[in-house]
């Protein structure tokens, strides 16, 4: 009898408990749905390389090797995030997740796009598109005069 009230115990706590439904993203198919995106987003992101496209000058690509620099993002839950250059924390701000058209004002505008934001001021620094799988990203701000896609690994 003592098995069997451990046993349902057992089974309600089971059952009673929260959990996080993992969302799984093939790589070949990344997303900038912004319910996945909330989901996905928190953890820790190295640049593996940038492809940039310049107006009139032909497209070439910067990585860890030719640069010299390495890039780290660590998004936590509680919208904090901090910015690494080869292992210096350089910068520690808040950060939302919101459709691009809080930006640019255009209601067209409907892409899910990262906000990071001065912690003090609460000013934004910076914003991009995030493009999320599972072990990787791409970060892309579509409005910059010279066009740079980031890749990162998600660690």
């Amino acid at each position: 009898m003592r098995y069997i009230c451990l046993l349902a115990i057992v089974i309600a706590f089971t059952f009673s408990c929260k959990k996080e439904i993992a969302i799984d993203v093939i790589c070949s198919a990344k997303t900038n749905d912004i319910e996945k995106v909330s989901s996905l987003l928190p953890g820790t992101y190295t640049w593996t390389y940038t492809i940039v496209r310049m107006m009139g000058n032909p497209t070439f690509t910067e990585t860890p090797s030719n640069t010299g620099l390495l890039y780290k993002y660590v998004f936590n839950k509680k919208g904090t995030v901090d910015y690494y250059e080869s292992d210096i924390l350089k910068l520690s701000d808040n950060y939302v997740i919101d459709y691009e058209f809080k930006v640019t004002t255009y209601p067209s505008d409907s892409a899910t796009i990262v906000i990071i934001k001065d912690k003090q001021t609460g000013q934004r620094k910076e914003f991009f598109r995030p493009w999320l799988c599972n072990d990787s990203a791409r970060f892309y701000n579509p409005y910059n005069s010279i066009d740079r896609q980031r890749y990162f690994k998600r660690n």
